[in-house]
């Protein structure tokens, strides 16, 4: 057995703050109505200007998650997470979710 990697309280306090993300953050474009959300954004740099690997990562539902899921996209001219992996990871949440 591998035992629990954080405490459930740290864990409790994460999913609350990635579901903050989703509710009113960087990652609103992530929302499924009558869904909780849980995710957090990222853009990472390439090296070459205005270009980044944009990635979201999620779970739902965020009170007793079923799926999760990470998008990452990469080589995206002014591309950031929130804009090019969030939309992409909410239309695979809702396949997931029959919606």
């Amino acid at each position: 057995m591998l035992g629990r990697p954080i405490k459930p309280q740290t864990a409790a306090e994460l999913n609350q703050m990635m579901q903050l993300v989703v509710q009113g953050g960087t990652g609103t474009t992530a929302q499924i109505p009558g869904v909780l959300v849980a995710g957090k954004t990222g853009t990472a740099e390439t090296g070459v200007a205005g270009v980044y690997d944009a990635w979201f990562v999620c779970f739902a539902p965020a009170n007793n998650p079923h799926f999760v899921v990470a998008v990452q996209v990469e080589k995206q001219l002014n591309g950031f997470g929130a804009s090019v992996s969030a939309p992409i990871a909410k239309a695979i949440l809702e396949k997931l979710l029959g919606r």
